[in-house]
């Protein structure tokens, strides 16, 4: 048996993982690099691996940083197919589609920038040269540009990642399998799905691979959950002779819920009593967007507050929206509870879906008070971009941090306190209120993470932390051999384990 990670090695993005047992070959995810557009751009341009060399895809969830490459890894060679939960893949089609539009508009907006930066450098040589003074020693000539980064190279244009007809090309390649149904991908590798309470339809990876003579055990957590509304817990892991695990949160934990929501219901009150402005919420499409919709129904109950409207800013979170309710084999028994009062016309929150770009305009120019919930999480594309460029410069906005948000993104840079921030390619100072609320997280925190592995530490051969910024990552690794495992490693890009 043979590994190699290929990404969310050394952050929380490009989850992709090579399996090489029983003559085959496995992709364990197939995830884009999120982050910013330049810094990203070249680290998603490809593979470190033959795609076409690929026997299977095994996909745990629908989120774009584990689904995202998959229509690139058809595009170059993979034939074969990709298995996932039926829920993840009802969530890939409408996630992947949304993910081709994306990398078209950050193609065109790269290329823009790019031409953008070329004429202001030219009118700078034009200026010096009209003032007298002599600072051409960076241009050769007045149609030279300035060394752009190394993702935007001047002599080459920016390019989609994929177009909507290679996710068309992709998506016959799913099979969808049931929780607890083994599938085999070759006589001697079989594997199994099994509920991980991340998203709709997310699931942890069982592994059995029969090499001379003996069966060895794997599994992999994918992005492993926590108890939460809406979804059903997750399911507690198998013993294992290797295991890969996420580590998100692998030194934090998160404040309880019940806190969390707390915070929330005191954002809804200082904007009904403030009678204008907004509370943006970015939230991922999927999994946040609707825990959110679920906690502003009991919070907007509770304070019997009818008259702030809650708007949906994402035609993917209305999709969305439409795939969870037809799985309710994920829900929990008060998540059924709410779905019906809401299906009764009971429900005090009233969602008004944005469909139209013109509609996601026009609520830039509405005074509020109004609640936004837009794509994307970490603030890096979408609708929300546009929200916030209107309205992060007001003291009448607040902006509810709700999920995690990686290195290098402007989701990160505001919760670090910028005071300024690059908002669609303008300056911005930062005057809105800025609220973390951790507690919303879909992952399992580190007592979690500890609660999941410690009791199968003692047959596990070695456990790979995957998933996860170094400084999460590496206190748990310490932590766990402190547990009683054996091996515990952190491996870098592109290494290679042979067992």
């Amino acid at each position: 048996m043979e590994l190699e990670f290929h990404g969310a090695t050394d952050g929380t993005t490009g989850s992709c993982h090579v399996l090489r047992a029983g003559g085959k070959s496995v992709l364990l995810e197939c995830g884009l690099f999120q982050g910013r557009r330049d810094d990203t751009y070249k680290r998603n341009s490809g593979f470190r691996f033959a795609p076409g060399d690929i026997d299977a895809v095994v996909l745990s969830h629908a989120h774009i940083d584990h689904s995202g490459k998959l229509p690139m890894l058809v595009r170059m060679g993979f034939e074969g197919r990709i298995h996932a939960t039926g829920a993840t893949v009802a969530l890939a089609e409408p996630m992947l589609l949304d993910s081709a539009m994306i990398q078209l508009k950050d193609a065109e907006f790269l290329n823009k920038r790019r031409v953008l930066e070329k004429v202001r450098a030219r009118r700078e040589v034009r200026e010096d040269r009209r003032r007298g003074k002599q600072r051409l020693s960076h241009f050769r000539s007045d149609d030279d540009a300035p060394a752009l980064s190394v993702s935007n190279p001047p002599k080459r244009e920016i390019l989609p990642l994929y177009l909507e007809e290679d996710v068309r090309a992709t998506l016959p390649r799913f099979s969808p399998h049931r929780w607890g149904e083994w599938f085999e991908i070759g006589p001697a590798l079989r594997f199994r799905l099994h509920d991980a309470g991340h998203i709709l339809g997310a699931s942890w990876v069982e592994c059995e691979a029969r090499e001379r003579g003996r069966t060895v055990r794997l599994c992999f957590t994918g992005d492993y959950g926590r108890p939460q509304p809406i979804l059903r817990d997750p399911v507690p892991l198998e013993p294992a002779d290797i295991l890969i695990s996420e580590s998100t949160y692998g030194d934090r934990c998160h404040p309880p819920t019940d806190d969390t929501e707390a915070q929330l219901e005191l954002a809804v009150e200082r904007l009904h009593k403030r009678r204008r402005g907004k509370l943006l919420i970015p939230a991922f499409a999927v999994g946040r967007t609707q825990h959110i919709l679920y906690s502003l129904a009991h919070i907007l109950e509770r304070r019997k507050i009818d008259d702030i409207p809650v708007y949906v800013d994402s035609p993917l979170a209305k999709r969305a929206t439409e795939i969870v309710y037809r799985h309710p084999e994920c829900f929990d028994e008060q998540a059924l509870a709410r779905l019906r009062r809401a299906e009764s016309g009971k429900s005090r929150l009233k969602v008004r879906f944005t469909e139209s770009v013109d509609d996601s305009k026009l609520l830039n120019q509405m005074p509020g008070p109004m609640i936004v919930v837009s794509a994307s999480g970490m603030m890096e594309s979408g609708r929300i971009l546009h929200h916030l460029a209107w309205g992060v410069a007001s003291p009448d906005t607040e902006i509810a941090v709700v999920g995690y948000q990686a290195h290098g993104t402007l989701g990160r840079r505001l919760v670090d306190g910028a005071s300024e921030v690059n908002i669609l390619g303008m300056l911005h100072a930062v005057r809105a209120r800025i609220t973390v609320m951790n507690g919303f997280s879909a992952h399992a925190d580190r007592d979690g993470l500890l609660q999941a592995l410690t009791p199968i530490a003692a047959p596990c051969k070695a456990l790979f932390l995957v998933h996860g910024e170094n400084d999460q990552r590496l206190p748990l690794a310490r932590t766990l051999r402190e547990r009683g495992f054996a091996r515990v490693e952190c491996p870098r890009n592109s290494a290679t384990w042979k067992f």
